[in-house]
């Protein structure tokens, strides 16, 4: 990133540097405009980033303050283990190991906790929001299949109406009496 804008500041410079009443060069103004455009680019670029960087350490603080006993978390160093205790002087207690090897019990600081399973406050209302979202997607779903439903229905039923008046009806064979044999004549 700083190669390209010192090379496009160069290439600016050098362009610059001609004299623009021979022709040959382009005119400084331009070059102040360009340069102006990038300025505001990259004063752009911070700000953005470190609003997502603001909201992220805003949700990872609130995560560690919702941290209770029974969350499992995994610490910076890849201890994982599940809380036991929440001390006052921003320390939690963690239980790591097994019943068949033993247990160890950690005291660490919270800033050292680098995952866990609680949620903060914003965290636990963008999963709701979501949900509330996906409900929404899916009842719309439902309801664009029953429309679908519904207008195919009176298409299958116009396909087994009876025949219009312009239309001619289909005719029916004829029944056909048994013929008597002759054998049957003959006997009466």
């Amino acid at each position: 990133m700083n190669r390209l804008l010192l090379s496009v500041l160069n290439l600016l410079a050098d362009e610059g540097a001609g004299d623009t009443n021979k022709g040959g060069g382009m005119p400084s103004w331009v070059m102040w405009v360009v340069l102006g455009v990038i300025v505001v680019l990259l004063f752009a670029w911070f700000f953005f980033s470190g609003r997502k960087n603001k909201q992220k350490q805003k949700e990872y603080v609130e995560q560690l303050e919702a941290i209770a006993p029974g969350h499992k978390v995994k610490t910076a160093g890849g201890i994982c283990g599940i809380v036991t205790e929440v001390c006052d002087d921003n320390t939690v207690v963690i239980k790591t190991g097994s019943e068949e090897s033993g247990y160890s019990f950690i005291k660490i600081e919270k800033e050292l906790i680098a995952q866990t399973d609680a949620k903060g406050p914003t965290q636990l209302a963008r999963e709701e929001a979501e949900e509330r979202k996906r409900l929404e997607k899916e009842a719309a779903a439902k309801s664009a299949k029953a429309d679908d439903v519904k207008s195919e229905e009176p298409a299958a039923e116009e396909k087994t109406e009876e025949p219009r008046n312009n239309e001619a009806p289909a005719e029916e064979p004829a029944k056909e009496e048994p013929q008597e044999t002759t054998a049957e004549k003959d006997a009466e």
